[in-house]
């Protein structure tokens, strides 16, 4: 029998701890107990176990640590679920968690962000439907956005809300969406009093249905940023896919842009790609000079900037 406060040990592989050690420091929980209990508070949404396939030999495990937690408030209904199915089958509670973070660390990770972060999602997903404004706090600073849509990395690692601020000053449309980082949105506050940002103009409302067609997760559609590689610069693109910036064309020596037939560039040269100046700053910095930033000119200026502040860390050696 389990209950609430009740501390408990569950033996498991390797492979399934590392994986949720790994979330809780990319989600920024504080801890493995924190996330087996928001995995066991919905239980519920994974299939229910099949009784003759849940392994008891926690030999299996013996050279791993194994994952202890007390079990809160909000498991009370798996702890009354948990000591039915023991009694009923006479299962061990450990095995039958076992099984949940089994079913929990073989969803994508994307998927698996969505399933511990459940409560902000429904309310960003409701605010969406319903074309309304929320306030919210992302990395500490308070928000008014209009949720757009829910979208994933493109490796499925990450998901993301894409939003739309009340920047009414912003020039351009693209400039008041921003994609934000599922697990970094706390105290999602629905205001329901009001229509969406991008709801009250139709280029706002064409603009968020482009970034769901196009979707990055630095809302790169529609921007470029134009950039002369060396011929290590090349190779050095061709090696970092990590955020990689899709190649559009390369201008030739006679000024002219000739399409880019796939996504890795072949040698030295001047290229163009789709790039917002977000991505920019955080991916053409490893280059050093091997990429020389060209346009647009702000941009160009920002790693001037930047790398003059940083030669200036190194003079008198």
């Amino acid at each position: 029998m389990i209950s609430i406060s009740q501390k408990i040990k569950v033996a498991v592989s390797h492979l399934l701890r590392s994986q949720m050690e790994l979330d809780v420091e990319d989600y920024g929980l504080k801890s493995l107990s924190d996330l087996c209990n928001r995995i066991l508070a919905r239980y519920a949404e994974f299939t229910p176990p099949d009784p003759t396939k849940i392994g008891t030999d926690d030999t299996l495990y013996k050279n791993v640590p194994p994952l202890q937690f007390t079990l809160n408030q909000p498991g009370e209904s798996f702890a009354n679920f948990a000591n039915s199915f023991a009694k009923n089958v006479g299962t061990k509670i450990a095995p039958l968690c076992r099984y949940y973070f089994e079913c929990y660390v073989n969803m994508p990770r994307g998927k698996r962000e969505c399933f511990i972060f459940r409560t902000e999602l429904d309310k960003l997903t409701a605010a969406a439907e319903s074309r309304a404004n929320v306030s919210l706090t992302y990395r500490g600073e308070r928000k008014c956005v209009s949720p757009c849509f829910l979208a994933f990395s493109p490796s499925q690692v990450r998901a993301y809300m894409v939003v739309c601020d009340d920047k009414v000053e912003c020039a351009a449309a693209g400039e008041r969406f921003h994609s934000l980082r599922l697990c970094h949105i706390r105290g999602v506050a629905p205001d329901t009093a009001s229509k969406a940002f991008h709801c009250q103009k139709f280029e706002l409302s064409r603009q968020a249905e482009t970034f769901h067609e196009h979707f990055d997760p630095f809302l790169c559609y529609g921007q470029q940023v134009k950039v002369r590689l060396t011929e290590d610069g090349a190779k050095r693109y061709n090696k970092l896919t990590t955020n990689r910036p899709k190649v559009i064309a390369k201008v030739c020596e006679s000024g002219s842009a000739q399409a880019a037939a796939t996504a890795e560039v072949n040698d030295a040269g001047t290229y163009t790609f789709e790039c917002s100046e977000k991505l920019a700053k955080v991916y053409f910095p490893q280059f050093l000079s091997d990429a020389d930033i060209l346009e647009p000119r702000d941009l160009r200026l920002w790693f001037k900037e930047k790398f003059e502040k940083a030669a200036g860390v190194y003079k008198g050696i």
